[in-house]
C-alpha cells in the first residue's frame, strides 16, 4: 500500500524514504484521479531509480498538483500525528505504530515530544525478550496495546491540535 502524502512528506524530512515509496505514491495518486506531467514520469520510474531523482519528480509533482510543501518540522509532526491517530482508531497495530514513532524519535535526534516512543519501544523490546520493561514499568505484553493507545491519545491531544477520537 502506498504511503499517504502526509507520510511521504514526513519520511522525506527524516531522510527515511526510498525511491520506490515515491513511485508507489505517484501510482496511487494517478489511480485516484490526480494527474500532472511530473506525476506520470514519477509513476513510471524503474527500480534502479535513485531517491534523489525520485524526490525531484515528487517535489515537481507536488507543485503541479497544488500541494503545499510543509517545512521539515511540520512534516514530521503531521506524519507522527497520522500514525498516532491510526493507532488510537485501531487501524494500526500497537507494535507497528510504536516502532514507526520510535524511528521518528531517532530521526529527530530525540526531540522531547517524541521521547515517549523511545521509552515504549525499549519497553516492548524488553518484554518480547522476556525481560522487565524498565523504561515503562507499567507495560506488560498483555496490556501493551492499551498502553500504546493511551499514549497515542495523549500525543494527539498535545501535539496534533485535536482530541484522540
Amino acid at each position: 500500500m502506498a504511503l499517504s502524502t502526509r507520510a511521504l512528506f514526513g519520511k522525506r524530512a527524516l531522510y527515511q524514504l526510498p525511491a520506490s515509496d515515491y513511485v508507489d505514491w505517484a501510482v496511487e495518486m494517478l489511480a485516484q484521479g490526480s494527474d500532472s506531467y511530473s506525476l506520470r514520469i514519477l509513476a513510471g520510474l524503474g527500480p534502479s531509480t535513485s531517491s534523489f531523482e525520485a524526490e525531484g519528480y515528487f517535489l515537481r509533482s507536488a507543485r503541479e498538483l497544488g500541494l503545499r510543501i510543509p517545512d521539515s518540522a511540520g512534516a514530521v509532526r503531521a506524519y507522527a500525528c497520522e500514525i498516532a491517530r491510526e493507532l488510537v482508531e485501531g487501524r494500526l497495530d500497537a507494535r507497528e505504530a510504536v516502532r514507526a514513532l520510535y524511528r521518528i524519535c531517532l530521526g529527530t535526534e530525540y526531540e522531547r515530544e517524541y521521547i515517549i516512543w523511545l521509552r515504549l519501544d525499549d519497553a516492548l523490546d524488553s518484554l518480547l525478550s522476556g525481560g522487565y520493561a524498565y523504561t515503562y514499568e507499567s507495560a506488560t505484553l498483555e496490556n501493551f496495546e492499551e498502553v500504546a493507545r493511551q499514549e497515542a491519545g495523549k500525543f494527539v491531544a498535545e501535539m496534533c491540535g485535536g482530541d484522540a477520537t
